[in-house]
């Protein structure tokens, strides 16, 4: 049984060959260092830390996944089979980034929210909820991008060598 989430899809692949590649990474790394940014800031008077360092881990496996398939196409050059290596994973970047950003949306949502708990808001539950949201997904999707990382590097070409015939 295949993995689906090693099928590459149109859009993951175009995600890494057409946006990343095509610019040399440079409007990805742009996007990664605003959100490493957000994670040394201090806005919300330190009560969002563990938040921001699980988006700080998060970017930092983001940039693994990527130096990983960047080496795996760079490898290409001299064995043309690793490119299927990066074709292995290109869906997992795909939600790995999804993630990361809506986990910097969520928190950002969450220090608005902080803010305006501090000036005694109306809607105090709307706001608890925003921030109930941020602290939820830091602590329980963010950590996945963690595995997701090590399955991209240790990601050998096994898979590619068996017939057709054998599924």
């Amino acid at each position: 049984h295949r993995d689906l989430h090693s099928f590459p899809t149109r859009r993951s692949s175009d995600l890494f060959f057409r946006k990343i590649v095509k610019d040399n990474g440079a409007t990805l790394r742009l996007l990664l260092g605003e959100i490493t940014e957000f994670t040394q800031a201090e806005s919300g008077n330190g009560r969002l830390k563990a938040e921001r360092a699980a988006l700080a881990r998060a970017v930092g496996d983001v940039e693994g996944m990527l130096a990983s398939l960047t080496g795996f196409l760079t490898g290409a050059m001299e064995r043309p089979e690793e490119v299927y290596r990066v074709g292995l994973n290109t869906n997992r970047l795909l939600l790995a980034l999804g993630d990361l950003l809506i986990g910097w949306l969520l928190a950002r949502q969450a220090v608005v929210a902080l803010a305006s708990l501090d000036q005694d808001a109306a809607d105090q539950d709307f706001y608890l909820g925003k921030i109930a949201a941020a602290r939820f997904f830091a602590a329980t999707v963010l950590p996945r991008l963690s595995t997701e990382r090590e399955i991209v590097e240790q990601t050998s070409l096994d898979l590619m060598e068996i017939p057709e015939t054998a599924f």
